[in-house]
């Protein structure tokens, strides 16, 4: 059943805020703490956080009730997704124009260079197969690669075959020392925190961004060293996240050991939707 109009207030009676907002807040970061991930409690509580939002390197939100008392927190700022290149096959393809000529025009059959070539393809055809309905465009691909190499002077800069702009969802962590507070909010038990806040007030930030500059993608770092993956299986299945494959995203050291998840905003969106119009079971409402 879709969620009431007294509990949209009750979720919109909370202030979601940046640190910087308000100079009180300097103080209520100590009142927060997840025995969970202690890591992001030392974060919160380091003076590095405010420096970061003040700088605006990063923009920390703080989610508060109305008597000031610290629910959550949550961090953004910008990121890029990418698809990488298939080198792989850009040298394949490369080295098929080589020994083509020589499979084609070399009447000695016996040579060593047109026994190379053919036990090449040999060793390869199932690949060789894969590659030559596109055969032409990987090698101007190949091309263009080479003369990028020689034409840009960085060796820092990554090469991939496309980009996607995103917005980074750098940490998401609720107040363990709030959950009372929480529980006597008044929403279904069956309605956790973070997933609350997530789809009403991250989203819509989310959305506000995307409506200043161009972003397709949100993604995160999960920091899940249980056994059962149990925080993966939450972001996947209580905020939509998941796992691609043909995505990639650079992490730094700090997310070494983390799991890439991501999502498409679009798709966000409509899950919005979809959460408050099932927000509660039917027996809550009975």
């Amino acid at each position: 059943m879709h969620i009431t109009q007294e509990q949209i207030s009750k979720l919109d009676s909370l202030v979601v805020e940046r640190i910087r907002a308000n100079v009180d807040n300097i103080a209520l970061l100590r009142t927060f703490y997840n025995g969970k991930n202690e890591n992001l409690t030392k974060t919160l509580h380091s003076d590095a956080t405010t420096d970061k939002d003040s700088s605006g390197v990063t923009a920390y939100y703080l989610v508060k009730t109305q008597q000031g008392e610290l629910l959550l927190y949550f961090s953004l700022k910008c990121g890029e997704l990418f698809e990488g290149l298939d080198f792989e096959k850009l040298e394949l393809a490369s080295k098929l124009r080589e020994i083509m000529p020589i499979i084609l025009t070399n009447e000695d059959t016996e040579s060593e260079q047109y026994k190379s070539a053919i036990e090449f393809i040999h060793n390869n055809i199932d690949k060789v197969k894969n590659i030559l309905p596109d055969f032409e465009k990987y090698i101007e691909k190949k091309g263009l690669y080479n003369l990028e190499l020689q034409k840009e002077i960085n060796s820092k800069i990554q090469r991939v075959l496309k980009t996607y702009p995103a917005i980074e969802i750098v940490e998401f962590c609720s107040n363990e020392n709030a959950r009372d507070t929480w529980r006597g909010i008044g929403l279904p038990e069956s309605k956790k925190m973070g997933e609350c806040v997530f789809w009403f007030h991250i989203v819509p930030i989310l959305q506000k961004i995307q409506d200043l500059i161009g972003c397709q993608y949100v993604y995160l770092f999960a920091a899940d060293s249980s056994y059962d993956e149990n925080l993966i299986n939450y972001y996947k299945s209580r905020l939509k996240f998941e796992q691609p494959l043909t995505l990639g995203a650079n992490k730094p050291q700090y997310d070494f050991a983390c799991t890439f998840l991501c999502q498409q905003l679009s798709t966000l969106l409509k899950e919005r939707e979809s959460f408050f119009k099932n927000f509660l079971p039917d027996e809550d409402v009975v």
